[in-house]
């Protein structure tokens, strides 16, 4: 029994050193080939697109202030909150705020806003509004 493990050892050497030239790749051949080349060709226009947009986006915050960025849950910047606590007459009554992305706009970075505020009689009264925020200033 311990004989026939080494010869069947010996078989398996055997049939690998006869299979290698179909398993194993000699080819040292260091051409590229269509698809590298492809590859090749749509990691430049990637990295020529994130850099036009990243020109775009430098010359936007050159323009009208550094982009502002929204809380994760309810995506409002800090400044429309500042806004909001200088001009609504219960800033602490706020509920649901909600913005939606902020983009480039004619005279500064644009969103619009929903939120529910509490009105003169004191019920609350659904709102949007479009906000534009330049150098951090939020106004309408």
């Amino acid at each position: 029994m311990s004989i026939m493990k080494y010869i069947i050892f010996a078989l398996i050497l055997f049939a690998l050193w006869v299979t290698e030239p179909l398993w194993m790749k000699n080819n040292t051949n260091t051409t590229t080939s269509a698809i590298d080349t492809h590859i090749i060709e749509q990691e430049k226009a990637r990295v020529e697109l994130l850099s036009a947009e990243a020109k775009k986006l430098q010359d936007l915050e050159t323009k009208f202030g550094p982009k502002p960025y929204g809380r994760y849950s309810t995506g409002v910047p800090p400044s429309i909150y500042e806004y909001w606590s200088k001009t609504l007459k219960h800033p602490d009554s706020i509920k649901e705020e909600r913005c939606g992305p902020v983009r480039a706009g004619a005279n500064g970075w644009t969103t619009v806003c929903r939120y529910r505020v509490k009105n003169r009689s004191g019920s609350l009264e659904l709102r949007q509004d479009t906000f534009i925020i330049k150098d951090g200033i939020a106004h309408k």
